[in-house]
């Protein structure tokens, strides 16, 4: 995926309310806030990081800054809604849940008060088998790569 990406989407302005609709996770694991622009393949999803929130008060506590689990969670969130969105399941009896990580690369740091957006592409669908490519950007600025799978399962 390129920055150009997000020029073949369709622009929208999901909520929080709406993407609970489709993903079991609740705050505090919730991580994304709302949707901008999707397709049938891809996602652009955005989180705002408030300076309050659990994961920056111990990680570090003198400068803090988004943990690379958290930001690998809110891309991979961003590939199950995604794929519930275009109806590849049935969010309401099946979730998916992580199969595999590869590729993860962590290029800049992220700290409170930034917004970070996320793009998933559904790369591969075999039967219950989802691959996916990801990348978190803050101020247009790569933070994360990575490459993940999913495994359909019964909510």
């Amino acid at each position: 995926m390129d920055k150009t990406t997000p020029s073949l989407l369709k622009q929208v302005n999901m909520s929080i309310e709406d993407i609970m609709e489709y993903l079991p996770h609740r705050p505090p694991m919730l991580m994304l806030d709302k949707v901008t622009a999707y397709n049938e393949l891809e996602i652009k999803a955005e989180k705002y990081l408030s300076e309050n929130a659990f994961y920056f008060q111990g990680h570090f506590p003198s400068k803090p800054i988004l943990p690379g689990v958290m930001i690998v969670e809110a891309v991979a969130q961003a590939g199950a809604l995604i794929a519930a969105l275009n109806r590849e399941f049935d969010s309401k009896t099946s979730l998916l849940a992580f199969a595999g990580i590869d590729k993860a690369k962590f290029k800049n740091f992220v700290y409170p008060t930034e917004t970070l957006c996320v793009y998933a592409k559904i790369s591969k669908q075999r039967n219950i088998l989802y691959k996916f490519e990801g990348r978190a950007m803050v101020r247009g600025d790569i933070v994360a790569t990575v490459n993940f799978s999913a495994t359909k399962i019964p909510r």
